[in-house]
């Protein structure tokens, strides 16, 4: 067979495609798999926490130093009145201690060991009970999803993930992993507000100021949520209303006095 030669293909070196359009679809592309692989191997953390023993659970949490130091706080016979009258709902397999922090920041936390914290700039912003009696059902619904063990399996997905996307691919993809981070986040907040909302319903008879709190907080702004931990306060509201109105939750319970503390 004879060999003829000929020119190279002069397409070659010219695609017809523009080659920022298709910089820009290998970018969609690898933060979708990003995206992705954050998703399912949160997905992977949430199960196996869900399966985990209690034995096996305060056993883990014994080797997790609490980033708190509990003695800045202490025992409050009101709040562990209240807290105690909602956890008979909440059917906890451990006993749950609440702490007054003598701040003036507002603000509830829970922290890993069954301690819930509630500052003094919190109980003076609350109207009544019925409003510190969410705040709290709030935090035993971190307990009841065992919140604290599945933020340690988040953090270390976020950070292998981090360190493999930043060392191959430079910070550009940062953003892809805070947004995936955020709506996590985001959801188990949401979560812990049902969950409030469910035991406040229990333990007082119905869900009267179940999100108040939140209305007087909400400033609008919301665009700054957007990587934030917690959702806006609007959302939460609108979250809280749509689902007292599915449960069919009474909202005309009597509302009590906030005691002295």
């Amino acid at each position: 067979m004879k060999y003829t030669p000929k020119l190279p293909d002069t397409e070659v070196n010219h695609p017809s495609e523009n080659l920022l359009v298709t910089a820009l679809k290998l970018m969609v592309s690898l933060a979708v798999i990003v995206t992705l692989v954050y998703w399912v191997l949160l997905a992977a953390v949430d199960y196996t926490v869900e399966h985990l023993s209690v034995e096996n659970e305060k056993r883990l949490m014994s080797y997790v130093n609490v980033d708190f130091n509990l003695s800045q706080a202490q025992p409050n016979a009101y709040l562990q009145q209240v807290t105690q009258k909602l956890a008979e709902c909440a059917n906890l397999p451990y006993h749950v201690q609440t702490y007054l922090l003598d701040e003036d920041t507002i603000n509830a936390f829970a922290v890993p060991g069954g301690k819930i914290v509630v500052t003094r700039g919190m109980l003076e912003h609350l109207k009544n009970e019925n409003e510190l009696a969410s705040v709290i059902g709030h935090e035993l619904g971190h307990f009841k999803h065992r919140d604290h063990l599945k933020g340690l399996g988040k953090s270390l997905v976020l950070g292998v993930l981090s360190m493999i996307v930043a060392e191959n691919y430079g910070t550009a993809f940062a953003t892809t992993l805070q947004v995936s981070d955020a709506r996590y986040s985001q959801s188990q907040e949401l979560a812990a507000d049902l969950f409030g909302v469910d035991v406040l319903a229990c333990a007082y008879g119905g869900v009267k100021d179940a999100y108040t709190l939140f209305m007087r907080m909400d400033k609008g702004k919301r665009w700054k949520y957007f990587l934030a931990s917690h959702p806006d306060f609007h959302k939460r509201v609108v979250t809280i209303r749509k689902y007292i109105q599915q449960k069919g939750y009474r909202t005309d319970n009597k509302v009590i006095p906030l005691a002295s503390f």
